[in-house]
């Protein structure tokens, strides 16, 4: 038995997608980091009296008059269905060899802290804790994609200290650091074949792994923005891209018919550098009572090609790195979003935006299922008194059909026709102007 042959093909392959890459699996940024914001369909770059504009536009923070403190969170209840046709012979559900799927309840939560205050003159300072990556997703451990993903959790969290400015009445500027903190954990199964060409009688079970890394880096942003007049604002947005070193513990276990159980603890090491982006946003307001805004988002996703991993200890002295290519594109989020202030007490808020993916269709799987997404949004504020401010939103995500095909040569499955994704979302939040 040539243990190296064994393992160098499908351990290679399960490595290869199972550390960092999920972590930015996807381009799936997270948006929701205010609630008035979210109501809006992320259309926020000119949210007014909330200190919170510090993630959608931070130069917007000029125009508050004392100091602001908003607090919040954000929660997701992600839904898939899945379908697939010609399962292979390695799925061993009690369903059958074919069938209909779901991914389990995962929900997700996306908590934020933003205070901003007038510093000087014609100065500002801001500081803002809230997520900007993030996943949460979860299968049974036998279903037929076990070798693709069985969980996926991502935390993501920047902390952006701020500091903006005025260079004349009509022009303001801000930049910041982004602090941006990573977590991960990921569980998937591979299949063990003795003989790639015989693989149904040479297959003698999965080893499992579990995957648990953390990665801290630092990138900048820059934020520009004009009045043309007390109606009427353009501002655009950079923020850099973040080179992720992470390290993470890795797990491999299971019981091989011949070898019986194996198990190793090893560390892993890979670098993925986080896509820097450009918003460009217009607002307008109508009158005191109702104001709208266009934003438009480009994410550098390109900058994800590939991810290359080495080990401190070699499986089964035989593996001590992977490599994998990515070929992910740059994509764009368009919306637009309206604010209107129904009296002193109650304001109604709405939003709709287009999110494109930026996964080509070769390189789809099932860490982060999802398509071209379509979202709209609703909801109000309240104002019980002039300093504070609640908000709420509900938000309906819907995206896009996929298609995923084995990685394994059909031994899994053929394929899965990936349907039906609905993201529901609901954001509470409140503001208080604390002088």
């Amino acid at each position: 038995m040539n243990k190296k042959r064994i393992f160098a093909a499908f351990l290679a392959a399960l490595l290869a997608v199972t550390a960092p890459a999920a972590a930015f699996a996807e381009g799936f940024g997270v948006y929701e980091w205010s609630a008035s914001g979210t109501a809006m369909g992320d259309n926020y770059m000119f949210g007014e009296n909330d200190p919170s504009v510090l993630a959608y536009n931070p130069a917007q923070i000029t125009k508050l008059d004392g100091a602001y403190l908003s607090l919040g969170a954000a929660f997701f209840n992600p839904a898939s269905s899945y379908s697939f046709t010609k399962n292979g012979p390695l799925n061993r559900s009690a369903r059958g060899q074919q069938g209909e799927w779901d991914n389990q309840y995962s929900p997700a939560t996306a908590p934020y802290l933003f205070y901003a205050q007038k510093a000087g003159k014609n100065s500002w300072f801001g500081i803002g804790l809230f997520s900007r990556f993030g996943n949460q997703i979860e299968y049974d451990a036998d279903w037929p994609g076990r070798y693709d993903t069985i969980y996926s959790g991502i935390e993501g969290y920047s902390i952006q200290p701020t500091y903006a400015f005025k260079i004349n009445d009509k022009f303001s500027a801000a930049v910041g650091l982004d602090i941006c903190m990573i977590s991960l954990n990921m569980k998937k199964a591979m299949p063990v074949i003795l003989d790639n060409t015989n693989p149904l009688a040479t297959y003698i079970g999965d080893i499992n792994s579990d995957v648990d890394g953390t990665s801290t880096a630092v990138g900048w942003l820059v934020s520009l923005m004009y009045d043309f007049s007390p109606k009427t604002s353009v501002a655009m947005v950079y923020r850099s891209r973040i080179s992720q070193k992470m390290d993470a513990d890795a797990k491999f276990g299971g019981t091989l018919a011949g070898i019986g159980p194996y198990h190793l603890d090893t560390r892993a090491h890979g670098e993925v550098t986080l896509p820097d982006s450009f918003s460009f946003g217009i607002g307008h307001k109508f009158n005191d009572r109702t104001r709208i805004e266009f934003n438009a988002l480009w994410t550098n996703w390109s900058t994800y090609d590939r991810l290359d991993l080495t080990f401190d200890d070699k499986i089964l002295g035989t593996i001590g790195e992977s490599k994998s290519a990515k070929d992910w594109s740059g994509s764009w989020r368009l919306g637009l979003g309206l604010e209107h202030k129904l009296n002193d007490k109650w304001s109604l808020l709405c939003g709709y935006l287009y999110d494109e993916s930026p996964v080509p269709d070769n390189r789809m799987d099932f860490t982060v299922p999802t398509g071209d997404r379509h979202r709209g949004s609703i909801g109000f504020k309240y104002r019980p008194t002039q300093n504070i401010e609640v908000a709420f939103a509900y938000t309906a995500i819907w995206a896009g059909n996929r298609h995923v095909s084995s990685q394994y040569s059909g031994i899994d499955f053929d394929s899965c026709h990936i349907h039906s994704a609905l993201t529901q979302v609901l954001s509470l939040g409140v503001n208080f102007k604390l002088k």
